[in-house]
């Protein structure tokens, strides 16, 4: 019998009771707890790392913060390209419509160890577990900030965390006033268009987006990696008083992205990689209720609805009078509600802690025999406790069901010594989880040349969770009258039982057959940084990360083959290459004048493997450059005109610029045009 999100949410039953009970009116404390809105305040206010606002220097976790300057001035296209903006990060192509982020090694197509956020709603899907990066319904223009925890951070996101987790925060609904319009045009059929409209009254905000971005790809003679997009969303927010404030976000994306192999290509690759497009739809609803019990203590609710269809049938170049082909059409949704209650524990304490159920349910009749349904459930708690006025001990666990028969613990633990006020120590340890997706757990994926099945990836379950063991020790200097800061992270994680592809053997079978096994650990050492200095009344500024990295793996068990299978030995050969042992970025930004405003960004990454990609990345270098001319009234609004003209040139230079398909980053420019109103 089919189990309902309603039905199930009795799990949870005790837990919420719990909740409701403890919610009371306590006596004001010296510590006020601010509202959910500031953490939209000047930065660095951060949410993401303990799911509480905290100044960045009393995070748990380093955490790297995109703000709205340095994404303007930046001049990137597709949100996942702002992240190279981060120390230790990798973002790489296949081609023009797959793209990869990383922020450690076990660096594949997939991108399954990093939890992604958007106003805390998970883009994570099944079957893989996967981002697609070019089907998010979000323009660049909506984003308020993002914050990148560099680290575990499955004490507060649970499962996915394993490397750390990337928020994006979507401007607030009352941050829009008026209307804006924007048009892109440039190199190799790139065509974009946005509005943005907002208004309001005084206890009620919304604001609209409707936009489209299209590209030809990377102009590559080899492959199709076109990609077209259209999406809508609106955000609203009704406060009645100081009390209760309701928000609720909604959207939707339609597109198509051309891929496989070109009819001209020969290569045993395109047996599989037919040309095509892949139709992708989806569509979310958020909604969250804030009530202030006192003034230092929240209670949300929220509820989130995740939708997304892929079309997609791949067919081979005829052999024989014969076509291999397989049907890759998926439809996944996904419900969630979670409760959580932020208050005042004391003079010296401030605790979150709430509870969690999800529901997916997918159908994908190439990955699995039958329709998947799983439920999962988490209880979650965090204490911010300040032990000496200089002295900050963050402590947290989140419990997880999810619904395979994994149950994980997720415990954190970190110390913040404030040298002086502008000065901060931290070290910190944790235990984070990776659930195995629907797809290594259960998966009969299946391929046919004709009638006769030719290839599959057969998964016999039985799974262990991934688990990574992390120290760490941070530094941070905030010298705000020098216009200067400094972050720093050393750290060391372990990560046993990774999840990866095997070959099955099954005596008198001319059938190809694969498994998932748990089959090597690995060690990752590195050392990250982030100098950030403004000058000039804050006219000029500069950004510059540098990452060193390494990364050792060594098999674990027994493989089902050993020792002639050739994944098995590749994969742990290759796991030592999956992170660049340096990497970095510098990003200048000056306003020449009240009118005109120039940025410089520089980006280089080692090479690099990608264990499930074509090629080995070779050596990375980028230039990228960015004038802009504004005019009237910037971000106007009333009645009053103003608007800006920027143009965007990409690789300037033509340096090595190549993904990790062997394809090149070519040279490019954009012209976009924007009217505010």
């Amino acid at each position: 019998m089919r189990n309902t999100l309603l039905a199930r949410v009795r799990w949870c039953g005790y837990p919420i009771a719990i909740f409701f009970l403890v919610i009371r009116p306590g006596a004001a404390t010296e510590f006020k707890l601010p509202s959910e809105s500031a953490y939209l305040q000047d930065l660095p206010i951060v949410l993401s790392a303990s799911r509480m606002v905290q100044p960045l220097s009393d995070s748990p976790n380093a955490v790297t913060i995109i703000d709205r300057n340095m994404i303007e001035a930046s001049g990137f296209r597709k949100v996942q390209d702002l992240l190279m903006m981060v120390p230790g990060m990798y973002v790489g192509y296949q081609d023009g419509s797959t793209s990869l982020v990383s922020l450690l090694g076990g660096t594949d197509t997939y991108t399954r160890r990093m939890q992604v956020l958007v106003d805390g709603r998970t883009l994570f899907m099944p079957p893989f577990n996967s981002v697609d990066w070019e089907d998010i319904p979000l323009q660049i223009d909506d984003i308020d900030h993002i914050e990148v925890v560099r680290g575990p951070a499955a004490a507060s996101h649970g499962s996915n965390s394993l490397q750390g987790v990337i928020n994006i925060v979507t401007r607030d609904a009352a941050s829009v006033r008026g209307g804006t319009v924007s048009k892109t045009y440039g190199s190799d059929g790139a065509s974009d268009f946005a509005a943005h409209f907002g208004g309001g009254r005084e206890d009620f905000d919304y604001r609209f987006t409707v936009a489209g971005n299209a590209d030809g790809g990377l102009g590559s003679k080899k492959y199709y990696d076109g990609t077209s997009t259209r999406m809508a969303n609106v955000r609203a927010n009704y406060h009645p008083d100081g009390v209760d404030s309701f928000d609720f976000q909604g959207g939707v994306s339609a597109g198509s992205r051309a891929a496989g192999y070109l009819l001209t290509q020969t290569t045993s690759k395109s047996i599989t990689e037919s040309p095509r497009l892949i139709r992708n739809t989806s569509d979310f609803l958020q909604l969250t209720w804030l009530h202030t019990i006192q003034p230092d203590s929240d209670l949300k609710l929220s509820f989130n609805h995740i939708s997304r269809t892929s079309r997609d049938t791949r067919y081979s170049f005829p052999i024989l009078g014969t076509q291999y082909w397989i049907d890759d059409s998926t439809r996944a949704q996904r419900n969630e509600l979670e409760i959580q209650h932020t208050f005042q524990a004391g003079d010296a304490n401030r605790v979150v802690w709430g509870t969690g159920v999800r529901q997916e349910n997918l159908d994908s009749p190439a990955n699995f025999l039958t329709s998947q349904r799983l439920m999962q459930y988490r209880v979650f708690a965090h204490d911010e406790w300040h032990v000496l006025p200089k002295l900050v001990l963050n402590a947290g666990a989140m419990l997880e069901n999810d619904g395979m028969g994994h149950h994980n613990t997720s415990p954190r633990v970190a110390l913040n010594y404030h040298l002086t006020p502008e000065q901060t120590l931290r070290a910190g340890v944790s235990i984070a989880y990776r659930n195995p997706s629907m797809i290594e757990q259960s998966s009969n994926r299946r391929f046919m040349l004709g009638t006769a099945l030719r290839q599959e990836f057969l998964a016999s379950g039985n799974l262990r969770p991934e688990r990574a063991l992390s120290h760490e020790i941070g530094y941070l200097g905030e010298f705000r009258e020098l216009g200067l800061t400094v972050d720093a992270r050393f750290y060391r994680e372990q990560v046993s039982d990774i999840i990866w592809v095997d070959y099955r053997l099954v005596p008198g079978s001319t059938v190809s057959t694969y498994d998932f096994r748990n089959e090597f650990s690995a060690t990752y050492t590195g050392l990250e940084s982030t100098v950030k200095y403004s000058w000039w009344e804050g006219r000029n500024s500069l950004t510059v990360n540098f990452a060193r990295e390494t990364v050792g793996a060594v098999g674990v068990g027994t493989p089902l083959l050993a020792p002639v299978v050739p994944l098995f030995q590749a994969a742990v050969a290759n796991f030592s290459k999956t992170v660049p042992h340096n990497s970095g970025s510098i990003l200048f930004a000056s306003n020449i004048s009240d009118g005109v405003s120039f940025s410089f960004g520089y980006y280089q990454q080692d090479p690099v493997t990608i264990l499930d990609g074509v090629t080995p990345q070779p050596l990375m270098r980028r230039v990228d450059t960015r004038v802009a001319r504004h005019f009237g009234a910037r971000h106007a609004g009333g009645g009053r005109i103003g608007g800006d003209v920027a143009l965007v040139l990409q690789n300037a230079l033509q340096d090595n610029s190549t993904g990790y398909s062997g394809l090149i980053f070519n040279r490019r420019a954009y012209l976009t045009a924007t009217i505010d109103f």
